[in-house]
């Protein structure tokens, strides 16, 4: 009995499909990534916003903080309420196994002082 057509059948079905999984992690690290980058920019930024909360451009100066770190992140947002800073950074990844479908990927944080130490809290 010949065997060498059904090793080829089988090795036709099963490439694409190890093709699929080896896409599938690559955009799943990818995404792991950039939640990794945005958590520690947003860190930074929280950072320096605590340190100077009562500068009174505080704001506009963490946001170009950001901006100096990653330029192309489509979202920020920084709010300052009750002696808080809050700091929340969204961004997009194309993936490749999802054929051009878009994930978003959201960073939050908030910030403060009780007695006189610095509070960072991720959301």
């Amino acid at each position: 009995m010949n065997n060498k057509g059904q090793s080829l059948v089988t090795f036709v079905l099963v490439i694409p499909i190890l093709f699929l999984i080896f896409m599938m992690i690559y955009d799943v690290g990818s995404m792991v990534l950039l939640k990794k980058e945005l958590n520690d920019i947003n860190y930074i930024a929280v950072d320096y916003g605590i340190g100077h909360l009562n500068d009174e451009d505080v704001i506009v100066k963490t946001e170009e903080l950001i901006k100096k770190n990653k330029d192309d992140i489509n979202n920020i947002s920084v709010t300052i309420e009750e002696d808080k800073i809050y700091v929340m950074l969204e961004d997009s990844i194309d993936t490749k196994i999802s054929f051009g479908n878009i994930f978003k990927v959201k960073s939050s944080y908030v910030g403060y002082l009780d007695n006189d130490k610095k509070i960072i809290e991720g959301n």
